[in-house]
């Protein structure tokens, strides 16, 4: 018993002080009033509106910056109409001097340096009157091939002028260099060589960047003649004119004559260092943590080309990338985060306002300008980071000091009460309680309270006892004091634990002697809830029986408090319960859910399982025994199988009883199949060998259908195991009763529907979820419609054809019902379609082996009377001949005047046979001998014989499945009565007449047949 409380803990109540009582809601409030000015500062769109402030200042500076930056570019930087009209003027001088044309520029050599040298002032004007820092001509020599192919290079004619300052106007040129310039040119001039100079512009393939300055503008130009050379202007991207040097930008423009000729590019260049001059980074952040990056983005897709950058702020977050992506969707009106990658990893913002730099519609319209502020979000949302710590701060402090406050408020207001505990602590409970004042009147009040009380336990707790003894109530209880380790017991306690021989002593007991004899108690077994924290131990009572006992423990600072139950009628009563919840009443089986739950168990720890048999059994005669013998034999015969199959129990094997005549088993354990069937089959050959004894039949045996299933080959999933298992048993019960088989996959895979369709054909049954479509019988002469097909059509998307219903149905012995529905359903449809049909036949398939009972046979005359004469009965070969139904058929049919059919002639069972037995009306010849009859000769000469067979015994002959042209003049040709097929006429709900084409057709091929003969 110590050992048993010692492994739980007693109920901890927590901390129950005054000071938490009153000051606890006292600081919630504080806190919550913290929480709240933290939400009015923090979340109540303060530091939202900062953040957009910043946002919006970065947005309107990068605003300004760009109107700048487009009115340069714009306004200044490509205002090249007056040397554009200048140099076309010089040039047509010159040649008018030189008496040449623009064509002798490429052939001429001397030509192409005297427009150079004439225009050399042209283009120092340019430079000087549009603040670049250079400026171009380029002549084309006459090529007009505009595009490099990787490898190629070639060499132009041009003048590269540079001004080092564009901001001073030097009268001497001497802030002037030439970059390219023909030898003769730069003799003529005072502008000083540069350091890179060379006599002509090289351009190469392998580098298309460095080139398009000069080849898009005049491939733009070449295939847009008509447009103006503004329009056909090109911004370059950044490139170097020689590689030692920085990027620079290009504004260039074609050159063309009067008459439309391209001769040369004329064009101004930006440097980047000048770029980054009149983008201060430090109107962006005055600590440069911000930049200004100009961008193309040429396929707007958020992706731009850096063209240049300013200061490092760009340069720390993305280091020397040349392309800048912006998330899809904006941050704030046009800022966007930038995308992180490889190198860009911390969170980052870009103002992007786009530069108006092309009219629309023009070749290079699609080419996006954009001048971005950048920075990180860390930079640009300081001063709200700053106000949020600054708060979270603030807010701290002060819930530190009231926190202080109330602790020294609370330990002030609860010291009398802590010192009025302690004298109740140290009182004799045996003794009157005298306790001092505290002067607060609600405590002396409680402190008198206590006072009274305490003379009055003693008194009441003898009273309890006599109490608990007169309502017979069987419960007991003991009370363990930690400080004194005094240990009080009611009367009954030892009793009700078998421990009547213990005598307590007249002063009690102390803690040591009654644990002493808590460990004397044989505890057989012990459960613990600890959400209950009830404890409840089995032990034997004087007459060897098991007796519960529920233990509750309540545990504080000073006591133990222990209360105990006897709870052995209702323990008993839920075993009960237990029992006949898990176990079959009849069988004492295993059920449905506990074998359920032993499977989901054992199938939990796979490696239990090694090779298992899933057994599915079925008794065989027991709707027998029960129809004959009444449900106590029926009940015996289940009892006496279940008694079998205990026999095989085993820590290896369950068994269960799963419905009235079902049985499931697992056998698992085992290192492969071969050790698990010889039980299987000695199981068997019990039940086999097992007599059941009745008055009229003394040597029945027990006889049962059974379907294995194994794991893991056929499933690891018991689920699906159980399934298996069932189909197996399924197949053998409707082949061979008796026997057992094993799961084949492949039957399954070919007819699961049988199994998994079961409720499909009761729904469909019961439901009536039937309806009757009609195709036409043709009299094959003169296309006349004789009869009509009444085809079965499921409302069951699940049941597709006529021949898985029946494959159901036979599988679950309702083929009756099924000719039940044929009869009824198509007469039915007979009597809501006789103006449709209007006097032709209705062909009905009747089972052969079913027959309708005499009261449901008249049921149907009195329903339908006046139209069976317009049946014909097709009697399918699909089924072996029951031949008593048959001739009772052929009564009905007579007595009708209707008609009798044989189907599917040929494929069926023994169909001569039945052929001399039945003498029909109409033969049906199977669409296997019809097809490609046109073509068979071995077909025809089948049909030849039938044929002439029938005819000689005037039996009509209709021929199905025709479907071609070919095999309805094959048929007329033979002789054949009537056709049927898709060729004719599909099944229909209503009745379908043929078209007149079809009817003439008919007459045709009738015709064709007479004129070969």
């Amino acid at each position: 018993m110590r050992c048993s409380m010692a492994k739980h803990k007693f109920l901890d109540w927590g901390n129950r002080s005054i000071i938490r009582k009153i000051f606890t809601p006292m600081i919630i409030v504080m806190v919550i009033q913290a929480i709240l000015f933290s939400f009015v500062i923090l979340w109540g769109g303060t530091i939202e509106q900062l953040n957009n402030n910043a946002l919006d200042i970065l947005n309107e500076r990068v605003i300004n910056r760009k109107n700048y930056l487009e009115n340069e570019m714009i306004q200044r930087w490509s205002n090249v109409d007056e040397s554009v009209k200048s140099i076309n003027s010089t040039v047509e001088k010159v040649l008018k001097e030189k008496n040449a044309s623009v064509q002798d520029l490429g052939t001429n050599a001397a030509l192409p340096e005297a427009v150079i040298s004439s225009n050399t002032q042209n283009l120092i004007y340019l430079i000087r009157k549009n603040f670049v820092t250079g400026a171009f001509i380029i002549l084309t020599g006459n090529d007009t091939n505009y595009e490099l192919e990787p490898g190629q290079s070639v060499q132009k004619t041009s003048l590269y002028i540079r001004d080092s300052d564009p901001g001073s106007d030097v009268v001497d040129n001497s802030d002037l260099s030439l970059e390219r310039a023909p030898v003769d040119v730069t003799k003529a001039t005072n502008v000083t060589m540069a350091t890179g100079w060379a006599p002509l512009l090289n351009f190469s393939g392998d580098d298309p960047d460095a080139s398009a300055f000069y080849y898009k503008p005049l491939k733009a130009a070449a295939e847009n003649p008509d447009f103006a050379y503004s329009d056909l202007a090109y911004w370059s991207r950044p490139f170097k004119l020689n590689s030692d040097e920085s990027d620079v930008i290009t504004y260039s423009v074609p050159l063309r004559t009067e008459n439309g000729t391209i001769y040369g590019v004329l064009g101004v260049e930006v440097s980047a260092d000048y770029l980054q001059k009149i983008l201060p980074n430090t109107e962006l952040d005055s600590n440069k943590n911000a930049s200004y990056l100009l961008a193309v983005d040429a396929n707007q897709d958020g992706s731009f080309q850096n063209v240049v950058t300013t200061g490092t702020a760009y340069k720390r977050l993305a280091g020397n990338a040349d392309h800048t992506t912006f998330e899809d969707d904006p941050y704030y009106k046009n800022i966007y985060g930038i995308k992180k990658n490889e190198r860009i990893t911390e969170d980052a913002l870009g103002a992007v306002q786009y530069l108006n730099l092309y009219n629309s519609n023009t070749p290079f319209s699609g080419d996006k300008w954009a001048l971005v502020g950048v920075t990180t979000n860390k930079n640009l949302f300081a001063f709200s980071d700053m106000v949020m710590r600054m708060v979270m701060i603030a807010l701290s402090i002060s819930l530190a000091i009231g926190l202080i406050g109330i602790l020294l408020a609370g330990i002030h207001f609860t010291k009398p009460i802590t010192t009025l505990v302690q004298q109740v602590k140290k009182s004799n409970p045996r003794m009157p309680v005298n306790l001092d004042k505290t002067n607060i009147t609600e405590i002396d009040e409680l402190a008198g309270a206590i006072e009274t009380l305490s003379q009055d336990v003693a008194s009441s707790a003898s009273k309890l006892s006599r109490i608990i003894a007169i309502a017979g109530i069987p419960i007991a209880a003991f009370e363990i004091n930690k400080v004194t380790e005094e240990v009080y017991c009611t009367d009954s306690f030892f009793k009700m634990l078998n421990l009547s021989h213990v005598k307590e002593a007249s002063d009690g007991l102390n803690k040591e002697n009654f644990e002493s004899i808590m460990l004397g108690l044989k505890i057989l077994n012990q459960d613990f809830d600890p959400q209950t924290n009830v404890t409840v131990i089995e032990i034997m009572d004087q007459n060897k029986q098991s007796k519960w006992i529920e233990i509750k423990l309540v545990e504080d600072d000073v006591n133990i408090l222990g209360v105990i139950r006897d709870v052995t009628i209702e323990t008993l009563e839920r075993l009960k319960i237990e029992h006949e919840r898990d176990y079959d009443i009849l069988t004492n089986l295993l059920n449905r859910r506990a074998f359920y739950a032993a499977l989901n168990e054992r199938f939990g720890t796979p490696e239990r399982l090694k090779t298992a048999a899933v057994l599915m059994l079925d008794l065989d005669n027991l709707k027998y025994i029960n129809d004959t013998y009444g449900h106590d034999f029926g009940d015996e015969y289940i009892r006496s199988t279940a008694n079998i199959l205990k026999q095989f129990a085993s820590p290896n094997a369950i068994f269960a009883r799963i419905s009235g005549d079902e049985f499931y088993a697992l056998i698992y354990g085992y290192d492969s199949k071969d050790q698990i069937r010889p039980i299987i089959s000695e199981i068997r050959q019990r039940l086999l060998n097992t007599a059941f004894p009745l008055l009229n039949d003394p040597d029945l045996k027990i006889r049962a259908s059974g379907g294995v299933a194994w794991y893991p080959d056929d499933s690891c999933s018991y689920e699906a195991l159980l399934k298996y298992a069932d189909f197996a048993m399924y197949q053998i019960k409707n082949s061979v009763k008796g026997e057992f088989c094993e799961f084949d996959s492949k039957s399954y895979s070919e007819n699961a529907y049988l199994l998994e369709n079961k409720e499909e054909l009761n729904k469909f049954i019961d439901g009536n979820l039937v309806d009757y479509h009609f195709q036409p019988i043709v009299d094959i002469r003169d296309g006349q419609i004789i009869g009509y097909e009444a085809l079965m059509r499921s409302r069951l998307s699940t049941l597709k054809t006529p021949m898985e219903i029946l494959a159901l149905a036979k599988s679950q012995s309702k083929l009756h019902q099924i000719e039940w529905l044929t009869w009824f359903n198509s007469l039915k449809a007979l009597k809501e379609n006789q103006e449709a049909f209007g006097g032709a036949r209705m062909f009905i398939n009747s089972i052969s082996n079913q027959l309708l009972s005499s009261d449901e046979m008249e049921e149907l005359e009195q329903l339908y009377q006046p139209i069976l004469g317009q049946v014909v009965v097709e009697l399918t070969e699909e089924e072996r001949t029951n031949e008593s139904f048959t001739r009772k058929k052929q009564r009905y049919i007579r007595n009708w005047g209707a008609g009798l059919a044989l189907d599917d002639f040929g494929t069926g069972y023994n169909s001569d046979a039945n052929l001399l037995f039945m003498t029909p009306d109409y033969v049906k010849i199977d669409m296997s001998i019809v097809q490609n009859i046109d073509e068979d000769i071995n077909r025809q000469k089948l049909l030849q014989n039938l044929v002439t067979y029938f005819k000689e015994r005037k039996i009509k002959i209709i021929a199905e499945g025709v479907e071609t042209v070919n095999e309805l003049h094959a048929l007329i040709r033979f002789g054949v009565d009537y056709v049927q097929g898709f060729y004719l006429g599909r099944p229909d709900i209503q009745p379908q007449k043929l078209t007149d084409e079809q009817v003439a057709e008919i007459l045709r091929l009738n015709a064709e047949v007479r004129n070969e003969v």
